[in-house]
């Protein structure tokens, strides 16, 4: 985004003022803002507690900023008109973490207004997320940088290092970016961390040399395995640890499996095609502490690629082209809470009397409304506990899955995931009765979360769980944030797990929520693949079983009707009970993620508890709905009370 011309003085005086100017260096803000590396620190502490993938994803969004432009943050600005941004490259389509930039950067600015650059909290944020779980900062991060002007997504090819490069390649397009042999090996180190989709390898495992084979470098035993994760052709919601089982963990183990031939990539086999290269990878894989120091070494010349430093570029106030607005107030509460001025940890939870003075006839309201809709529609619980859900997953329970499409920012609820979902009458319905008994009092978020607790409740004439409130509206929806946060239909027990850890919930509330399904209906093309050709060989999915296997195909014709749905409970759908689990264990799970519990032994041994009693099942599900309902929840000052669920307020 272009630096507004009222500012471009200013900003001139500053740059004369500070002592190292058109240098990096590690006092760079030691005048102008000596509090920035504390504020970054802090946030990314908060943020790494409920997703323990972000130092993945921050340094991974940081290498692709460094090696398009340089490291000037044209990573993270937004499209603008019809000039199509780097984020909006398919390379980069799989990025995440920019909430947390935005986050930062507010922060900053209330403090700092005007002084820190994108460029240089990116550095910063990725360093502090990797280095999160060691309590101590892993490399030295000089500062100064100053953002770019321009981001293109016509410039992201060539110019990234691509999963299918081999080594002559990869070492010409890291020699074009000032960086050597010993930087490609060191920096490939950071596959440690973190998962990839099948569709960047997936050409590995099926027909590698049109003979239908694999690639003959991967270890055959993990390509039997990788297929089984990753049936042919490839899912994009489909994921795979880079590092098998030490996906979260930053250390040396990358070059353990890349020696057992189990890299992922066939740019990370390339590694081992060199002579040079291989000794690299093996004195590395040989000491966890020669890995951390010159992976130190390596980040640093890779983050002073192309930096604008001086008078260049220039300090963008808002590091996206729109600042996400419903964060503001919240990080302006953090920042002083890093100052000692406001304690923002106690402020804003979550209480189940929070409207007990504003509105106590709130939850009467609800339960009222839902009451009578549920006797005409008794599908009503299955489809607004789906709706929480979505919502939840995505950007935390902040209702922006209510909100309708603005313009050219198509919203959540337009995403493929979303299409099907159901009942935003009957949330307006309620929202537009407690506005005129409690006007700009009740949040969206916290209807919702009431609506679903009592339609589900319905039939069991009292409430099946408590809801605590206090929760505020987002003010942002984007359908390009659905995927990769909602759990898939397609998913392995690899991709959920770790779906699940990044949204703070754990085996057990995986298991639990899944007994969700108990209730409503699928569209056949949720789980279509498992009744056709499933191996490529004309069969079903052998993990079904094959009598409703047949009485599924009866139902769903191939192709799959995108009008014709089936119970996912059958012959129990509108029932709120722990058959869920018997049907599971029968082999009759409709999708490849109710079948994928089974898979593992701890989640199994859950299943096989839940069957045995519903009287366990339902203060499980109470215990994890509550968790659940408490990601990333907006409160306190942030966000706001939308007047209408579906639309920000004027």
């Amino acid at each position: 985004m272009k630096m507004r011309a009222g500012y471009s003085i200013f900003l001139l005086i500053l740059s004369l003022t500070v002592c190292n100017a058109g240098k990096l260096s590690n006092t760079f803000y030691k005048n102008t803002c000596p509090q920035v590396e504390k504020i970054v620190r802090e946030i990314i502490q908060i943020h790494t507690r409920n997703n323990p993938s972000l130092g993945a994803q921050l340094i991974r969004m940081q290498f692709h900023d460094c090696f398009v432009r340089g490291c000037d943050a044209s990573v993270l600005l937004d499209t603008v008109n019809n000039s199509k941004a780097e984020k909006e490259a398919i390379p980069n389509q799989s990025l995440g973490g920019f909430d947390v930039i935005d986050d930062i950067k507010a922060a900053i600015e209330r403090v700092c207004p005007k002084v820190v650059s994108c460029a240089d909290i990116l550095a910063l944020a990725a360093r502090d997320a990797i280095s999160s779980p060691f309590k101590k900062s892993m490399w030295s991060v000089q500062l100064g940088r100053r953002d770019g002007r321009v981001s293109l997504a016509t410039e992201i090819n060539g110019n990234l290092p691509s999963p299918f490069a081999n080594f002559t390649s990869l070492v010409q397009l890291f020699k074009g970016k000032g960086l050597n042999v010993n930087d490609l090996v060191v920096l490939s180190g950071a596959h440690t961390l973190g998962d990839s989709r099948c569709g960047a390898f997936s050409r590995r495992l099926y027909n590698f040399t049109s003979k239908g084979d694999a690639d003959p470098s991967l270890d055959p035993t993990y390509a039997k395995i990788l297929r089984k994760q990753c049936p042919n052709p490839a899912s994009p919601a489909i994921t795979v640890e880079m590092d098998p089982g030490s996906s979260l963990s930053f250390d040396n183990h990358y070059y353990d499996i890349l020696l057992q031939k189990k890299g992922l990539f066939v740019s990370d086999a390339a590694l081992l095609t060199d002579k040079n290269s291989n000794k690299i990878v093996t004195r590395l894989q040989r000491s966890r502490s020669l890995f951390f120091t010159a992976f130190a070494k390596s980040m640093k010349k890779m983050a002073a690629i192309g930096v604008l430093t001086g008078n260049a570029g220039e300090i963008r106030q808002n590091c996206l082209m729109k600042m996400r607005a419903g964060y503001s107030i919240f990080i302006l509460l953090v920042s002083l809470t890093l100052f000692g001025i406001v304690d923002v940890c106690n402020a804003g939870k979550l209480s189940y009397k929070f409207y007990k003075r504003t509105c106590p006839r709130a939850e009467q309201i609800v339960k009222q409304i839902i009451q009578n809709r549920t006797q005409s529609n008794p599908s009503l619980g299955a489809r607004l506990i789906r709706m929480q859900f979505h919502d939840c997953f995505v950007r935390g329970c902040d209702a922006s899955v209510l909100l309708d499409t603005v313009n050219n920012s198509t919203a959540e609820k337009e995403a493929i995931p979303n299409s099907s979902l159901s009942g935003f009458d009957v949330i307006d319905d309620i929202k537009t009765a407690i506005e005129r008994v409690c006007p700009k009092v009740v949040s969206c978020a916290d209807i919702l979360a009431l609506a679903a607790r009592d339609a589900v409740s319905a039939p069991f004439s009292k409430p099946l769980w408590d809801v605590q409130l206090g929760r505020r509206d987002g003010m942002v929806s984007l359908a390009t944030e659905t995927n990769g946060n909602l759990p898939s239909p397609f998913a392995n027990f690899t991709s959920l797990i770790q779906l699940f850890n990044r949204k703070g919930l754990d085996l057990n509330d995986l298991v639990v929520l899944s007994g969700a399904h108990t209730i409503g209906v699928a569209h056949c093309a949720t789980f279509s693949s498992r009744l056709y050709n499933f191996t490529g060989k004309g069969d079903a999915d052998p993990s079904l079983d094959p009598t409703y296997a047949e009485a599924l195909r009866k139902q769903c014709p191939n192709p799959a009707s995108p009008t014709i749905t089936v119970e996912m409970d059958p012959t129990s759908s509108l029932s709120f009970d722990n058959h869920y689990y018997d049907i599971l264990l029968q082999k009759k799970g409709l999708f490849v993620s109710d079948a994928a519990l089974l898979t593992n032994r701890n989640s199994n041994k859950i299943v096989t508890r839940l069957q045995r009693s519903r009287s366990s099942f339902f203060p499980a599900f109470a215990k994890s709905v509550k968790k659940m309902g408490a990601i990333e929840v907006l409160t306190g000052n942030a966000g706001e009370i939308r007047q209408n669920c579906r639309v920000v307020n004027p």
